[in-house]
């Protein structure tokens, strides 16, 4: 028998329309671990869940018989157990009727309705110092790096799939040759049929796609630019220059993140420090723009803390570093300035 009393409603909630924040996810799997029945129950909650977009629940008696099924999978033996189901029914009803006939917006400003197509829209948002990740309705795989936000259906529709990412995500697309798998960002859009690629498209940075496996079509908003693209590519885009090929990449360095870790090939430190910020969760200034500009080459174990990396960063001879007012500043480096301290 299932603990109901681990899982309050609003977390329910919260679990169901995938606006969980990285905390209360980790509260969600250690309850379902704790005892397979925990498991059972969500998923046949779950279930439930998703017959609300697949029958928009117009019919009371469909409510009614996906209760009735719900409770016959969870114990057959009813009879043993009276007093708890007349107080679980009581209990259910009150989440799932709230669940079904109330406005969700109201409910969490994260969920948004796609009127379009009538269809629900889940947002993740991955704070600074986290990525996690997530598993679309079709198979698809998706990694989301710090400080990204994520737009999803629930369920696609028949069609094709559409998501939309600001920020950084790894895609390991479940293949669909009937349903492309379209990604959506402000300056570019990516059209797969199945495949494996890192998207990057933070805002006011270029959007770089890097390709594992398959072919991606990306093309600008504005539809002026367009390619394809083929294992070891990477195509970076911004509105001033356009798009730029780069063949023969190493596609390790661009998924490290997806390990925790951090590479970098050839990149300006203003690059560098900017992924710094979003995995620390820091605030770093560069004191001179000839030096933001300068090229690193560099790679970091994900056990690596900010002191070290500052630290390894300061042995190239090029930088220096100091801890002031909350924020790491960096300089120019200069021999007879003391090594900084964060």
């Amino acid at each position: 028998m299932y603990n109901m009393k681990d899982m309050n409603e609003e977390l329910l909630i919260r679990f169901l329309t995938h606006t969980c924040s990285i905390e209360e996810l980790k509260q969600v799997d250690k309850w379902i671990v704790s005892d397979k029945a925990n498991a059972d129950w969500l998923f046949e909650m779950e279930r439930i869940w998703s017959l609300k977009d697949e029958l928009r629940f117009s019919d009371k008696q469909e409510i009614e018989k996906a209760f009735r099924q719900f409770i016959g999978k969870i114990d057959k033996k009813k009879h043993k157990h009276v007093a708890f189901y007349q107080i679980f029914k009581y209990a259910a009803i009150i989440v799932i009727v709230s669940l079904l006939s109330i406005n969700l917006y109201k409910i969490s400003r994260n969920v948004s309705e796609d009127k379009s197509t009538s269809r629900l829209m889940n947002v993740i948002k991955v704070p600074k110092g986290e990525h996690v990740e997530v598993i679309l309705s079709d198979g698809t795989k998706v990694s989301l790096n710090s400080d990204t936000k994520f737009i999803y259906p629930s369920h696609f529709s028949e069609k094709f799939r559409s998501v939309q990412l600001i920020g950084e995500g790894f895609f390991d697309v479940s293949h669909d040759v009937n349903k492309p798998f379209v990604v959506n960002s402000k300056l570019i859009q990516v059209r797969v049929l199945g495949t494996k690629f890192n998207m990057r498209t933070y805002p006011n940075e270029n959007s770089v796609v890097t390709l594992s496996e398959g072919k991606v079509e990306i093309e600008s908003a504005n539809k002026e630019n367009r390619m394809t693209l083929h294992p070891n590519e990477e195509v970076t885009y911004s509105e001033s220059s356009g798009m730029t090929l780069s063949k023969g990449v190493d596609v390790g360095i661009s998924k490290s993140w997806t390990k925790g870790e951090l590479a970098f090939m050839d990149k300006p430190l203003s690059v560098i420090c900017k992924d710094l910020e979003r995995k620390y969760n820091v605030k770093i200034t560069i004191t001179d723009q000839q030096l933001a500009e300068d090229i690193f080459t560099c790679h970091f174990s994900g056990s690596a803390t900010i002191e070290q990396v500052m630290t390894l960063l300061k042995e190239t001879r090029k930088l220096d570093y100091s801890f002031k007012n909350g924020q790491i500043i960096v300089y120019k480096f200069k021999n007879n300035m003391p090594m900084g301290k964060v």
